[in-house]
This record gives structure tokens, C-alpha cells and sequence, in this order.
């Protein structure tokens, strides 16, 4: 036994099936997180069906069903998602025993209401008086009207406002400049700037005084209502954003609002603190980030590394440079978000306000020297910039000898051998380089808190407004989204279905980043293999 046991682990059977096991148990490690992240997004994206829930001790609620677990006296006790924040104390949730229903229906007259404050509202229309008449096309009808009626009515002026707003804050930085220096202005084109503000607050307040009378016309507008337990109460119209009858949706009606709702995770933005709503600003700022951070970062990282590996030779500055950033591939990110808010923020960019707007740093506003998309994309370049070299550095390292001998054989330059022959053969270790350094940079959090990632930010850094790119404008992050939301809510019982799904959009977003690069790494592969024939 012991003779069979010594040729097992001989011929490397054994260690063959320590290896597998490895692999499975990292395949596990891996699967159940991401099981979990799934289950729990397509879970809040599903629209479930509302259940009347009727107590034993005479209470009746409408809500979803959302979780289920063991109490510590060892009772089965389900949660539900009962909204109607004005009704419940602003209690989102609400754990019930199973033992205390008596009773679970599903009525079809039952209403879910999408909001864009107070949150979700779950009860019966009352379109003539009494609960359960209301008829879900009628519903429809009504809000169609209203929403197109206000478009009509309300948005003029409000985009108005928004054009105002912008002049205002135009002229503001003008009357700034002219003002500037204290003891010589312009006094005449300061004089005319100064009207102008003037002439805009005045217009500004007529055209806000007939919106607020807009807006309170459209508020007045107002349905009934009734909870599970007949309390009625009148809801605005202009809260309503979308009213679904989950009770009678059939599989492929609950199919079409699943994608319903996946386009509103996607295309809207954020709403009631980050805890409903969609994630559009969030996903726009990650992908802009990874984009600018691989344009500043992947050529100098490659530069780098070609000189290290190719022309640096082997003497102690370029060992010292090897260890120095083999080191700076291990450094925490908090440190280069600390690097990025001094050197970038307060140095480069305190500097370029300084010499650029001065009459703004009198005044106490910083444009480049408060954090924003092009520090941020810095830092994190800065951040990935080892990852890069090194396996640039690794890359060359592994075309054969003979192929840079025969290429100079032939007559080639040293450059010309490098750019035509070695770098294209090593390019698909290069991408392979760039590929673990943009997973690593979009999932990164602690640099960006700290050098432009905010909780809100209706502005995006590109738009159709001139420049376009607006590199100093501050930014949302799915990254730090999970982080706002799961540690920093006002509600984080009512924010974790939004945390899973942004969870998952970001390791959506990740993998499709990567399997882009890693598409173009393998075409590049199978070029070479096509030539090498």
C-alpha cells in the first residue's frame, strides 16, 4: 500500500489532483458571490406579485415578498416590502411570523405605484369612490395626459431657468474677471456686466414666479388612493413616474416590464438619495474614467517599460528602477489617492487656477484645484502605471534572441527591429498587462473619494456643450455608488436591491471591458500565427 500510494504521488497524479482541487475550490469561491449578486438583482428587477397579507390579529397589508429566514426562537418569519412611506411611519420593510397570517390572496385590482418621492406605493385606485374600480387602461390614459399637458406647459419655462442659470453663472465669472484686480477694474465693462446680472436675476424671478404657479396648478392634480387596510389618501399625479398591475401580468407581461425596468437602470438617473432610480451618470462617469485613465496611463506605461526592458540596460539605476516599481505595484491605493489630492489637486491644479483665474481664487472658486474626471483619471493612471510596465518589461523579456538578431542581420535598425518586430510580437503580453490594469482601475474606490467622486452629479463630464469634455467637473462612480449607498444611506434597508444591482453592473461593465481587450489580444495572436505560416 504504501509502494502504490509513493508511485501515486511520483508520476504526479497527486499533485495533478491537489491542483484540480485548487482550481475548484477558487471556481467556488468565486461562484457563490457572484450567485448571490445575480439572484438578488434579477430579484429587484423581477416585478413580483403583491400579496394581501391578513394577521391574526385583524391587521392587512399589500406588499412583496422579499426575503425569509429563521427567527432566534426558531420561527419561519418572512419580509415583506410594504412602501406607502406616509402611511407606515417611512418604514420600507416589515418582518411578519408566519405563524401571525392568517391568511394570503393576490388581488388583481392591486396597484404598484413608482414614485419619485416617498418611494413605491402599494394599494387599490379608486376611480369612482370605492377600492377595486379603477381600471389600469384608465390609469394609463390619465397619466399620459398629464405627463404630455406638463411637458407642454411646465418645460418652457424650465428650460428657461436652466438657460438663465447658465448666463448668470457666465456673466458671474465675467463681473469676477473684470473686477479683478481690486484696485484698477474694468469699470466700464463691469458696469455693463452688472446690468446684465441684474437684468437676468429680474427675468430669472418673473419666469420662476410663473413656473411655481405652473408647478402648484399640476400638484393640485391629485387621485385616490386606498392601502390594504381602506385608508385613502390623495397622491399627486407628478410623483407618479409609472403604475403596473403586477397581480395581472402573465409571464411574457412580467418578461416586458423586466426589460422595462432594465432600461430604466440603465438610462435614468439616480433618485430619492441614491436609493431608487437608475444609474446612468454612475456607469457614464465609469467608463469615461477607465478611458481617460488607459489614454494617459497605457502609452507611458509601454514607453516605460520598452526603456527599461530594451535600452536601460542592467547597471544599479536600472535595477533600482526594476525594484522601485515592482514596489509601486504594491503600494495601497488610499496612499496614490493621497499623492493625487496634493501633488494634482492642490499642486498642478491650485497652480493652474492661479495662473489661469485668478479672479476666482480671490474669490474663493476653484475650477482645476477642487478635484474632477481629470485628476481622477490621472491618479488612477498613476495607480495602474506599474501593472503596465512590468508586464511590458515581462512581454519583451519573452521574444526570443534570435528573432532581434535576424531582423539586424537583414539590415534593420535597432529601432526599427523594436517597433516592427518585437513589440508587435510582444503585443499580446502587453494587452494582457493593460487588461489587469483596467479591471483594477475600474474597481477602484479609496483614490477616487478623495479626487472628484461625489454622491450626486447631475452635470457629465461630456456633453454637448462647448468643450465637450469638461475634464474639472466632479463625477459619480459605480464604485463608490455601492459604497454610498450600502454604508452611507438614509435608508439602507430600502438601498440594498439597488446595491446588488450596481454590484452587478459593475462586474458587467468590467467583464465586457476586459473581453474587449482580450478579443483584440487574441486577433493579434492569431495575425502572428497567420504570418509565422
Amino acid at each position: 500500500m504504501a509502494g502504490g500510494n509513493g508511485g501515486f504521488a511520483r508520476d504526479g497524479k497527486f499533485w495533478i489532483t491537489l491542483f484540480g482541487a485548487a482550481l475548484a475550490f477558487i471556481l467556488l469561491m468565486l461562484a457563490v458571490p457572484g450567485y448571490l449578486i445575480v439572484k438578488n438583482s434579477l430579484a429587484a428587477l423581477w416585478p413580483a406579485p403583491l400579496e394581501r397579507v391578513r394577521l391574526r390579529d385583524g391587521g392587512v397589508f399589500l406588499g412583496r415578498r422579499v426575503n425569509s429566514d429563521l427567527s432566534p426562537g426558531g420561527q419561519v418569519r418572512i419580509q415583506y416590502k410594504v412602501g406607502n412611506r406616509e402611511l407606515n411611519a417611512s418604514a420600507d420593510f416589515r418582518w411578519v411570523r408566519e405563524l401571525d397570517i392568517a391568511g394570503i390572496d393576490f388581488p388583481e385590482q392591486a396597484v404598484a405605484l413608482t414614485r419619485s418621492e416617498n418611494g413605491d406605493f402599494f394599494g387599490f385606485w379608486l376611480e369612482d369612490g370605492e377600492a377595486g374600480t379603477g381600471r389600469p387602461e384608465t390609469l394609463a390614459l390619465k397619466l399620459e395626459d398629464y405627463r404630455r399637458r406638463r411637458e407642454a406647459e411646465a418645460e418652457p419655462p424650465r428650460r428657461r431657468l436652466i438657460e438663465l442659470g447658465e448666463r448668470w453663472r457666465e456673466t458671474n465669472l465675467a463681473i469676477l474677471k473684470a473686477a479683478y484686480p481690486a484696485e484698477s477694474p474694468e469699470g466700464r465693462r463691469l458696469a455693463g456686466l452688472l446690468a446684465d446680472e441684474a437684468e437676468i436675476k429680474a427675468e430669472s424671478e418673473r419666469i420662476l414666479g410663473v413656473f411655481n404657479g405652473i408647478r402648484e396648478d399640476f400638484l393640485a392634480e391629485r387621485e385616490t388612493f386606498a392601502a390594504a387596510d381602506s385608508t385613502r389618501t390623495l397622491l399627486p399625479l407628478d410623483f407618479i413616474l409609472e403604475a403596473i398591475w403586477p397581480n395581472r401580468l402573465g409571464f411574457f407581461g412580467r418578461l416586458a416590464q423586466f426589460f422595462r425596468n432594465v432600461r430604466g437602470l440603465i438610462l435614468d438617473y439616480p433618485r430619492s438619495a441614491n436609493t431608487e432610480g437608475g444609474l446612468f451618470p454612475a456607469i457614464f462617469g465609469t467608463v469615461l474614467l477607465v478611458f481617460l485613465m488607459a489614454v494617459s496611463a497605457f502609452p507611458l506605461g509601454v514607453a516605460a517599460g520598452v526603456y527599461i526592458q530594451e535600452y536601460a540596460g542592467n547597471g544599479f539605476l536600472s535595477r533600482l528602477a526594476r525594484v522601485a516599481v515592482n514596489n509601486l505595484a504594491g503600494v495601497p491605493s488610499i496612499v496614490y489617492g493621497i499623492f493625487g489630492l496634493g501633488f494634482f489637486i492642490y499642486g498642478v491644479g491650485g497652480g493652474l487656477d492661479s495662473l489661469l483665474y485668478p479672479e476666482r481664487v480671490a474669490a474663493g472658486i476653484n475650477t482645476f484645484g477642487g478635484g474632477g474626471m481629470l485628476w481622477s483619471s490621472l491618479t488612477l493612471g498613476l495607480l495602474t502605471l506599474p501593472v503596465v510596465i512590468v508586464a511590458t518589461a515581462e512581454a519583451l523579456a519573452t521574444v526570443p534572441s534570435e528573432i532581434r538578431q535576424g531582423s539586424l542581420a537583414l539590415g534593420a535598425t535597432r529601432f526599427q527591429t523594436l517597433w516592427r518586430v518585437v513589440i508587435p510580437l510582444a503585443a499580446p503580453g502587453i494587452l494582457t498587462g493593460f487588461i489587469l490594469a483596467m479591471a483594477r482601475a475600474a474597481g477602484e474606490v479609496a483614490p477616487l473619494m478623495l479626487t472628484g467622486a461625489v454622491k450626486s452629479a447631475h452635470l457629465l463630464p461630456l456633453d454637448a456643450e462647448w468643450p465637450f469634455l469638461h475634464p474639472e467637473r466632479k463625477f459619480m462612480h459605480l464604485g463608490f455608488h455601492i459604497y454610498d449607498m450600502g454604508f452611507q444611506s438614509p435608508n439602507v434597508e430600502a438601498s440594498k436591491p439597488l446595491v446588488y444591482l450596481t454590484a452587478l453592473v459593475l462586474l458587467i461593465l468590467v467583464f465586457a471591458m476586459n473581453l474587449a481587450a482580450i478579443c483584440l489580444r487574441q486577433r493579434l495572436r492569431n495575425r502572428q500565427g497567420m504570418k509565422g505560416l
